[in-house]
């Protein structure tokens, strides 16, 4: 559910600002959280998908979260879209 408000909240506000919780990062970092698809630029209109990808370096029967997308899924990413990985930051 956490994961749910948090993509409707990048949804809602565009971009990430790296400073104040999420930054780009890879499926594979420990502070993953989740992915979104642009269509046509970078601003909230443009978000075609949020969810969560799977991690390539674990096993499929192994992944913690059980409703991933596996990356052969996204193999047919229309040339005009661009995913961006989204990660927490560390509060320190």
């Amino acid at each position: 559910m956490k994961y749910i408000v948090l993509a409707l909240a990048v949804v809602g506000c565009g971009e990430l600002p790296e400073k104040d919780f999420g930054r780009e990062c890879e499926v594979h970092d420990d502070m993953y959280s989740h992915s979104v698809v642009f269509c046509g630029g970078r601003e909230a209109e443009d978000v075609a998908d949020v969810f969560i990808a799977c991690n390539p370096r674990v096993a499929r029967d192994n992944q913690m979260r059980k409703e991933c997308v596996h990356s052969y899924d996204l193999m047919d990413l229309d040339p005009n879209c661009e995913m961006q990985h989204v990660c927490f930051v560390e509060m320190i």
